[in-house]
């Protein structure tokens, strides 16, 4: 067990490091990945080089780290809103979890949001980067899986859905929700919501809207 002195250095290192990473997403949102140095970082967070490379030994660490703590953080918000029983209808649900983003990615100085696009360009380059993140979102995608087999089950969506597919397109409408917000910043979380719920499809005609006027 740890005693109270070593509490507060493991506390004092995780503001550090956290201290140290706000600062590198706020440098990066501005100059981007490449353009932004280790010295922009260091006066960025106020703190010495001495401290800020003992926590990270180089720019590509820090955006490992960075990225991986990004996908920690919405694993941790998404998880809970994807495992209820029962689960709640997709334009209720994708909502909630538009919401969830859109909460834990905009901070003090800069959008997470937008830095996913940095991260996404840099994985095709980075192979270590584009590990870690095909790992995460091959993983969300089963989960999301579950969702879609959960819905057929209890009649949500139709009994024949492939699971699969449907965690395709639910893949694809959260990463957008993403993209969007990014690039157009127009997207709020309750219209993706409301989108999802006006694709479907029309009330049929009545008969009588049908009927042809007698000439």
């Amino acid at each position: 067990m740890k005693n109270g002195c070593q509490r507060g250095r493991d506390a004092r290192r995780a503001e550090r490091r956290e201290q140290i990473l706000n600062a590198a997403w706020s440098c990066f949102q501005c100059e981007g990945l490449h353009a932004t140095t280790m010295d922009d970082i260091i006066t960025a967070s106020g703190l010495s080089a001495g401290a800020v490379y003992s926590y990270f030994p180089s720019k590509e660490a820090l955006i490992f780290t960075a990225v991986t703590v990004s996908l920690s953080g919405i694993r941790e918000l998404l998880d809970p809103l994807l495992k209820r029983d029962p689960l709640p209808p997709p334009e209720q649900l994708l909502g909630e979890v538009a919401t969830a983003i859109e909460r834990f990615t905009t901070r003090e100085g800069f959008d997470l949001k937008r830095l996913a696009l940095l991260g996404w360009s840099e994985a095709q380059r980075n192979e270590q980067l584009r590990s870690t993140m095909r790992g995460f979102y091959a993983a969300f995608r089963d989960h999301l899986a579950e969702v879609g087999r959960s819905w057929a089950v209890t009649g949500v969506i139709d009994p024949q859905a492939s699971p699969d597919d449907v965690s395709r397109a639910l893949l694809a409408v959260i990463l957008g929700f993403v993209v969007q917000s990014a690039l157009l910043g127009d997207v709020a979380p309750a219209a993706l919501g409301r989108g999802i719920a006006q694709l479907s499809p029309a009330p049929k005609a009545t008969a009588r809207s049908r009927r042809v006027s007698p000439s």
